[in-house]
This record gives C-alpha cells, structure tokens and sequence, in this order.
C-alpha cells in the first residue's frame, strides 16, 4: 500500500478516552472561553501509523514521494475518485461477507485528506490545568484494541 508525500507528514493523534476525560476535566478546570487543543505526546507521523498498519495488517507499506505526489496534486479530483472507486466496493463486499449490513468506518476519502497539510497541533495547553494524558502515544497495542472493539461491535470485520 503506497501513500502520498512521505513519512515525515504528521498526523497528531489523541485517544477517544482522553478525548472524554479532557471534556470533563475542563467542565471542572478549565477557564471559560479558552481554546483547548487535545494531541498526544508520539509527534506521529505517517511513518509510525503505517509501520503498526504494517504489523497489525500484514501489509507492505511505503510512500510515493514528492515527484509523484505533486503530479498527482494537478488532478486531484481524479485521483481521489481512483482511491474511492478501488477501495468502496471491496470494503462494501468485505462487510456483508461477514454480516456487517451498518458501519460508521469507511475507507472514503475527502480529497483533502490527500493534500499534503499536516495534522499536527501543539495539545500541550491543557496541561496548565492539570490535565495528563493516559495514551501518550498512539501504539500498536492501542490500535488493535480499537479494532477488537470495532469487531465487537459488529462494526469491523473480524479477519
């Protein structure tokens, strides 16, 4: 599985549990009017999300570069519409192969998800309040308790 850009590209990452513990601390601490950014600690770039994919999945990942990737900008539309069209139908088989009729995870991407921006902010604010975070870092261990508790749910397959 080849990605745009390169590994360096940051994507912050916060778990949904600090997620729900930052809300009610800040019902408790915070101060009116504020604006509380929420990123763990890991810096994750595309580099460390796909080496867990990588693990988890048994897949081969790399990246196409920016040579490919800013041609790939000058038809963005399309390219987007390529990414969809090979990955909606399979996810769509995968699900009812395995009695998923509803699930709220898709594999659609918005074509700004391609772009080559980065998902990087600094969540070290909420931290003047007290506030620790539990997940400081996204792990393999964390994505595959997501996952088990997507498969749970009847909302991932199970493969």
């Amino acid at each position: 599985m080849k990605f745009l850009w390169d590994e360096k590209l940051k994507l912050n990452t916060v778990h949904v549990r600090d997620v729900a513990k930052a809300l009610w601390h800040l019902s408790q601490k915070g101060a009116v009017g504020s604006t509380y950014n929420l990123a763990d600690k890991g810096e994750t770039d595309q580099g460390d999300f796909n080496e867990i994919l990588s693990k988890i999945f048994g897949i081969e990942t790399g990246f196409l570069g920016s040579i490919v990737s800013n041609l790939a900008k000058l038809k963005f539309d399309e390219v987007t519409a390529e990414v969809n069209d090979k990955h909606l139908k399979p996810w769509s088989d995968l699900t009812k192969s395995h009695g998923i009729v509803n699930t709220p995870l898709t594999p659609y991407l918005d074509q700004e998800l391609l772009y080559n921006n980065s998902l990087s902010i600094d969540g070290a604010f909420i931290e003047s309040t007290g506030f620790v975070y539990d997940n400081p870092k996204v792990t393999e261990a964390l994505i595959r308790e997501q996952i088990k508790y997507f498969v749970d749910q009847k909302l991932f397959p199970a493969v």
